[in-house]
């Protein structure tokens, strides 16, 4: 009984700390915001005009809501430029720009657009910010594990990245609280459970109607789903395939965030934002539509590109008895790739030029994800955290927006706190071993 008491004390020093930390850091955030280094850092970002419009009407405040998003606006100076004065025309100039399906973070602010007005719009974010980080805490300190949690928490609040992105009026927060609420139903330190089913399929589809994330969710439960194959190499076939555990949450995670994508598309349109394979697609398209008839029908129809990689012949070889107008073509093909390509590189190495600069914190928590990932590499959760690491990394490189400041990536922090945290735990773990063999030696 003393022993339950002390950890139960211990937890909840822990917790208590964790959030009068994050209270002070949303505190600051509110006192002091604007331009750092030419990134906007204000609370309220240009994507967040349509969003407050969206809650205020929810509220039935529409009117009240044009007048105090643009007064506020004009306050900041933000490059938006706010939204017309007119109801009709501010509701047309937030229509038709892949942001109507995103209802789920104007429809929880409502209540609190009603309350506050337009700073209610932080409320979300801001407790999004908070469950991200106590959700892996929680679920470590339950384990008998303090300092490592309290470490890994503290470095995802102290993080300005984060803290940027937290108390903003934007969706990725909400998503990042999303895809942290997976760990409460996943077979982490424990069988599956049958109604996980339920708690993933909802935060799918929570998911769709917050940003288009179908990669993130499949990334969750892909990684270690591979890992528990590989790791289990020495079973047989039908045995492995049967009792990985990751199989339903797998299925129910791609399952459902794909039917939700194709659901959410239908109805409000193409939410699509990858906008550097759009490009890509968009100049090969008109590359073939410039080219002459006569053109295209010097390529062979099983498809020059196929050809050309079945072949032995060096290339130069190949394009000396190929007719000037189809080199053309070729050459319009290589310089689109190779422009977005050179484009996807540019937001990868931008990315991470900019946190290593202005984010040590952050840094350091993904330094330590990264250690915790390798020494548990033989437990097949810790292949979250890469997963989604390097999912995120895709989806920020086509989306092709140079400068985000790893907003893409928020996905991975609670991945990243729980790793962490591990890792710190298990040095702290192999220090007192240490200690106590040198004591009795």
């Amino acid at each position: 009984m003393r022993r339950l008491s002390s950890g139960g004390s211990k937890s909840f020093l822990v917790i208590s700390l964790l959030v009068i930390f994050w209270a002070l850091a949303v505190a600051s955030r509110l006192l002091w915001n604007g331009d750092v280094y030419g990134l906007d850092f204000r609370t309220y970002h240009p994507d967040g005009v349509c969003y407050s419009k969206f809650a205020f009407d929810f509220a039935g405040e529409s009117e009240r809501g044009i007048k105090e998003i643009n007064e506020t606006y004009q306050r900041i100076g933000s490059p938006s430029g706010g939204l017309p004065s007119s109801t009709d025309e501010a509701r047309l100039s937030c229509t038709g720009i892949g942001l109507e399906a995103r209802v789920l973070y104007p429809l929880l602010s409502a209540p609190f657009v009603k309350i506050f007005g337009l700073p209610g719009m932080l409320v979300i974010p801001a407790l999004s910010w908070l469950w991200t980080i106590l959700v892996p805490v929680g679920l470590l300190v339950r384990r008998g594990q303090y300092l490592g949690p309290a470490i890994a928490g503290g470095l995802a609040i102290a993080s300005v990245t984060v803290s940027r992105w937290g108390v903003a009026n934007i969706v990725d927060p909400l998503l990042m609280a999303l895809v942290a609420s997976t760990l409460l139903f996943l077979p982490i330190f424990r069988p599956p459970r049958k109604w996980d089913i339920l708690g993933l399929a909802l935060l799918a589809v929570a998911g769709a109607l917050t940003r288009q994330s179908f990669p993130i969710w499949i990334a969750i439960a892909l990684g270690p789903w591979i890992a528990w194959l590989l790791m289990k190499r020495n079973r047989t076939e039908h045995s492995t395939l049967r009792n990985n555990p990751w199989n339903l949450p797998l299925l129910v995670l791609t399952g459902t965030s794909l039917v939700s994508w194709r659901i959410v598309d239908s109805i409000f349109g193409p939410q699509n934002s990858s906008f550097v394979i759009n490009s890509w697609l968009g100049k090969v398209t008109s590359a073939f539509n410039s080219a002459a008839p006569e053109v295209l029908q010097q390529i062979p129809s099983a498809g020059i590109l196929r050809d050309i990689s079945a072949t032995s012949e060096p290339l130069t070889e190949i394009a000396t008895e190929t007719p000037d107008n189809t080199l053309n073509l070729l050459n319009q093909l290589w310089q689109a790739t190779s422009h977005s390509l050179s484009l996807a590189f540019e937001v990868i190495y931008t990315e991470f030029g900019q946190l290593f600069v202005l984010d040590r914190a952050l840094v350091i928590l993904l330094v330590l994800a990264i250690v915790g990932a390798w020494r548990l590499r033989a437990h097949d959760y810790s292949y979250m955290f890469p997963a989604v690491f390097l999912v995120t990394l895709a989806l920020g490189a086509v989306n092709s927006t140079v400068g985000i400041n790893f907003r893409f990536q928020l996905s991975t922090i609670p991945f990243a706190i729980l790793m962490a945290a591990i890792a710190i735990g298990r040095r702290v773990e192999k220090l007192k071993e240490t200690e106590s063999e040198n004591f009795f030696k």
